[in-house]
């Protein structure tokens, strides 16, 4: 992988699922950049790691706790990751995890079965205090941006992103929210305004070109499915008029679902930012 002509073998090695990867040389003869032509030797597979991470826009050390966890989970050698992660960084982010209750029963989600993501296990046997978030943060400013994420809807708590977010903004941190775009359905209000000025940058899961797809890979709760999808669109409509930075997102190779179109809807119809991205490479 770390040789100069293997554009291919690195692109294959970008998509492959977090869940699925380990990295290893072959001694002594198959040695990584930059100690090719030479004798290899087991201590050389830092580097094939390194350019693992670089090539998946991750930090090593990302890369060796997924890889960790995976070896436990295939050999039973190791530490299993630990359950009720409140806060988990990824590269220079810090990620929150309020809550494994959704809205949504995504096709390609693992919330319910295995919630892990870069080698950490987000599932909570209970759901986080405001305090308890807080006091999982150790400085704010020395992330690039702290992310109201996990595997559940953040809106369904609501109050716990004010407070939390507010504190944030008050120490001097970025704050992004990640969200289905169903929260002004969840809490029966338009709750956009209050979040302004809280949150500097919001990215909202569109998944899908139309409302039939949507339904079909997003499987919204019975009481979400009648037009769920107008109301994100709306959601998103009114985000641009409190939040700095509004981002639609799909999770790519989804059945039925036109990705050009959905690219359009975001930057044509809303004058968005708009991301695709392959589910469990970043998380």
């Amino acid at each position: 992988m770390t040789f100069k002509k293997s554009d291919e073998l690195r692109e294959v090695a970008k998509t492959i699922p977090a869940d699925r990867l380990f990295s290893e040389t072959d001694c002594p003869y198959l040695t990584p950049v930059p100690h090719r032509g030479k004798r290899n030797e087991p201590s050389y597979v830092n580097f094939t790691t390194e350019k693992l991470a670089e090539i998946r826009g991750l930090k090593i050390e990302d890369v060796e706790r997924t890889m960790a966890l995976n070896f436990f989970e295939l050999f039973g050698i190791g530490e299993q990751a630990k359950t009720g992660t409140i806060s988990y960084k990824i590269r220079n982010s810090l990620y929150l995890n309020l809550t494994q209750r959704c809205t949504a029963d995504c096709v390609f989600c693992t919330r319910l079965t295995k919630p892990v993501v870069q080698g950490y296990n987000l599932k909570l046997d209970r759901e986080p205090t405001a305090k308890e978030v807080w006091e999982s943060i150790d400085d704010p400013k020395k992330y690039d941006e702290v992310v109201f994420c996990g595997f559940g809807e953040p809106t369904l708590r609501l109050d716990v992103i004010k407070e939390v977010a507010k504190k944030i903004k008050d120490a001097g941190g970025r704050v992004r929210l990640n969200t289905n775009g169903h929260g002004n359905v969840i809490n029966k209000r338009n709750i956009i305004p209050e979040l302004s000025g809280l949150i500097d940058e919001i990215s909202v899961s569109l998944n899908a070109d139309s409302s039939e797809a949507y339904d079909d890979i997003c499987q919204p709760l019975p009481m979400f499915r009648n037009g769920i999808y107008g109301k994100i669109k709306e959601f998103i409509e009114e985000a641009k008029k409190h939040i700095s930075e509004v981002q639609a997102s799909i999770v790519t190779h989804q059945r039925g679902v036109d990705e050009t179109q959905c690219e359009e809807i975001a930057i044509k119809d809303f004058g968005v930012k708009y991301r695709a991205r392959r589910y469990n490479i970043v998380g």
